[in-house]
Parts: structure tokens; C-alpha cells; sequence
């Protein structure tokens, strides 16, 4: 080792070509007699050859895209994807009022029939198109007719919706909630409109 020190300015010098000749013939003189810093300094040609022979390799010039290809595809998210995600709520709304547009448009093209949804404590008279809550008959919940008349004698403890159709009171009918009159088919759709966000935000703050 203290040989090695000793002469390692002398082999950088040498190997770097930038050794002075009294340096060299001192240089020789020692290789001559150390075998280990002989073999050292061998060692060290055969790398810098080395090197030197392997400057000029190159990658073929479809190399990089050639590895690019071979990695698998990133999936990427769809904007539209990304966007439904981050709006849940005005995504539900839209569906809502899409099945709420397809299921009115078969409901309304019957502009006759009498449909009645709700409870089964009524009297109903097709042919006249009339339902009747009888004298003294309390109804709970809500009450939907469509294309007819209701007339009122009991009461209701509910909301009442009318499409396209009418109400009679008698003198001891009663109504506690609301009564809403749908004539035309976009105004049925705002009406569940604002019921489906009224019960989003009902939601939303907790309230149900």
C-alpha cells in the first residue's frame, strides 16, 4: 500500500499521458522491480482500452420508440368520466328527468283513461270519470288523479295532485296538505321536478 501511494501521482501521470520523462525512466525503474504496481498499471490500460473501443457503440436509432411501444397503454379517463364523478348529484338529476320524460310520454298519449293512484278507500265511477271520497272516510297519504273529476265529501290527509282533471267540494270536504293542478305534460314534469330536488336537499341537510 505504502508503494502504491508512493507512485500514484507517477501511474495518473502516465496513464493520463502528461508524465515527464525523468518521471518515466523513475516510473520504469520501479514497475521493473514491483510486481504489484506492474499489475496495476496493466489492469488499468485494459480498462481505459476498453472504454475507448466502446465509445463509438451506439443504440439503433428505433430504439427508444421501439421500448416505448413495448410498455403497456395507460387507461385514461374519459373527461366525461372524470366530470360525472365529480357531479353526482346534477348526474342523477339528468337521469331522473330522462325516465321521468320516457315514462310521460307513454302516460300522457292516453288522454282519456281515468287513472287514479293512491288509496283504495274511494269510490270511483269509470264511466263518468268521477272519484268520489265518500261522506265521513278519512284517506292518509297522498292522492294522484288524472283525466277526471274528484269530488271531495270525506277528507284527505295528504297532498292531492289533479292531471288534467277537476275538484268538487262538498261542504264538509277537507284537503290538510296541498292540492296541485297539472294541465299540460311539461308542467307535470316540473312538478316532480322540484319534488325530486326539494327531496334531495331534504337529504342533504339531514332532514329525512
Amino acid at each position: 500500500m505504502t508503494c502504491e501511494k508512493q507512485y500514484d501521482k507517477l501511474i495518473q501521470a502516465y496513464l493520463d499521458e502528461e508524465i515527464t520523462s525523468e518521471e518515466r525512466k523513475r516510473l520504469n525503474e520501479h514497475l521493473a522491480e514491483c510486481e504489484e504496481c506492474r499489475k496495476r498499471v496493466q489492469e488499468l490500460k485494459k480498462t481505459i482500452a476498453f472504454v475507448q473501443s466502446s465509445s463509438h457503440i451506439a443504440a439503433p436509432s428505433n430504439f427508444t420508440s421501439a421500448v416505448m411501444n413495448q410498455l403497456p397503454e395507460r387507461k385514461q379517463t374519459s373527461k366525461w368520466k372524470q366530470w360525472t364523478r365529480r357531479h353526482p348529484i346534477i348526474v342523477a338529476a339528468a337521469v331522473f328527468l330522462l325516465l321521468m320524460a320516457m315514462s310521460l310520454s307513454t302516460m300522457w298519449n292516453d288522454e282519456s283513461e281515468l287513472v287514479v293512484r293512491g288509496s283504495s278507500q274511494l269510490s270511483i265511477n269509470q264511466e263518468n270519470g268521477v272519484v268520489i271520497v265518500p261522506e265521513g272516510e278519512v284517506i292518509e297519504g297522498d292522492l294522484t288523479i288524472q283525466n277526471g273529476k274528484l269530488q271531495i265529501d270525506g277528507e284527505i290527509q295528504g297532498n292531492v295532485l289533479l292531471i288534467n282533471s277537476e275538484t268538487y267540494y262538498a261542504s264538509a270536504g277537507h284537503v290538510s296538505g296541498d292540492i296541485h293542478e297539472v294541465d299540460q305534460a311539461l308542467e307535470w314534469i316540473w312538478y316532480h321536478t322540484k319534488k325530486f330536488f326539494k327531496d334531495v336537499i331534504a337529504v342533504t341537510n339531514g332532514e329525512k
